[in-house]
């Protein structure tokens, strides 16, 4: 599922990552950005000094390779398999986007997924007959060390660029998260760039800004300057014609580690 959601919708979007972006002229973009488009290397997912994902908790970072896309109407999540209700999601996002979510693990007639909500990393069991599962393919890594994204089909590198991220004071938070919507921007050459995806995370130390909820991305950026700096609002910019190459390449529910 490569669905894109529509300019008719994104007027919210621009709500959506409103912490995410200072604006800025247009500019050209940086020819400095380092790409591999569909390279192949060896093993290992990290660069060297970074850490990896053997680091840190499991209950932050998981190894997902299926996601949930939601076939019912409103999707009730429970805190066991056949236990209380806890919260209940709607079928689609509030772009329009089918609900789709990462699975941690299924018992049974019954499916663990993490939660797009607030804290980060939340999880809740849904009925596997109200979702159907898709094994993923690809994996998104974000290097806060080195401020780099890769994409991957499991050894083999299909993406590698440089990348802006969270400041000091609002840095990018890290773990396990997914991509919840792949939004077509009004104006691809204003702050967010051609496209912006909405990832289930949120800012760890924003609750709101300039109407938005905090919620984190990852989008194009008409200041490509910024690109290599720690400068955003939690939210990853990348240059506009990488992001534009993610928009037809990666699928919703495709895992985003951040490290």
């Amino acid at each position: 599922m490569h669905r894109i959601t529509p300019i008719a919708t994104l007027v919210a979007a621009l709500l959506l990552f409103s912490a995410c972006t200072n604006g800025g002229d247009q500019a050209s973009i940086d020819s400095g950005i380092v790409v591999d488009p569909i390279a192949s290397e060896g093993s290992g997912n990290q660069s060297d000094g970074a850490a990896t994902l053997n680091d840190v908790p499991t209950s932050k970072y998981i190894d997902s390779s299926t996601r949930a896309i939601v076939t019912s109407g409103d999707l009730d999540v429970l805190a066991t398999p056949g236990g209380e209700v806890t919260t209940t999601l709607s079928a689609t996002t509030d772009f329009g986007t089918t609900r789709v979510l990462l699975v941690e693990e299924v018992s049974g007639d019954w499916a663990k997924v993490r939660l797009p909500s607030r804290p980060n990393h939340r999880a809740g069991w849904v009925s596997l007959a109200d979702v159907e599962l898709e094994s993923l393919e690809l994996e998104v890594y974000i290097d806060l060390a080195t401020k780099t994204l890769t994409v991957r089909n499991g050894d083999e590198l299909l993406v590698r660029s440089s990348i802006a991220i969270g400041s000091d004071e609002n840095p990018t938070p890290t773990g396990t998260f997914y991509v919840t919507d792949k939004l077509e921007t009004p104006n691809p050459e204003g702050g967010y760039g051609p496209y912006a995806f909405g990832l289930s995370g949120y800012s760890e130390t924003l609750t709101e800004f300039a109407g938005g909820d905090g919620q984190i991305g990852i989008h194009g950026t008409n200041d490509p300057t910024s690109i290599g700096n720690a400068v955003s609002h939690g939210c990853i910019r990348l240059p506009n014609d990488i992001v534009e190459s993610l928009a037809t390449m990666v699928p919703l529910g495709t895992p985003v580690h951040v490290v």
